[in-house]
């Protein structure tokens, strides 16, 4: 089961990835005085989703490390939960972008 969520970690996080771009890509399609407020909410997307592709990294890590240690008991939980949290966030953000870039 480890090694199904270590790709799918993977996976999921190249997809934020591309949900990332496609903020970016609307953050800069804006002119440089755009009004804060205005911007403001591309920014933060931006942030948020740079933070789930983070924790895309530390699962890949814990599923990593779960391999490399043998599989340890201990270990299997805290690997399967940080992917269970992965699945939600990245649905969460996915959700996030697609509303913010299609209805403003």
């Amino acid at each position: 089961m480890v090694v199904v969520a270590l790709g799918a970690a993977a996976a999921l996080g190249g997809l934020v990835l591309v949900y990332l771009g496609i903020v970016i890509a609307a953050y800069q399609s804006y002119a440089g005085n755009a009004p804060q407020a205005v911007v403001r909410p591309y920014r933060i997307a931006g942030a948020t989703l740079f933070g789930t592709f983070g924790f895309s990294l530390a699962t890949v890590t814990l599923c990593i490390a779960w391999l490399a240690l043998g599989g340890p008991s201990w270990l299997y939980g805290w690997t399967l939960g940080f992917f269970i949290v992965q699945l939600v966030a990245v649905f969460l953000a996915a959700g996030w972008t697609t509303r913010m870039v299609l209805w403003p």
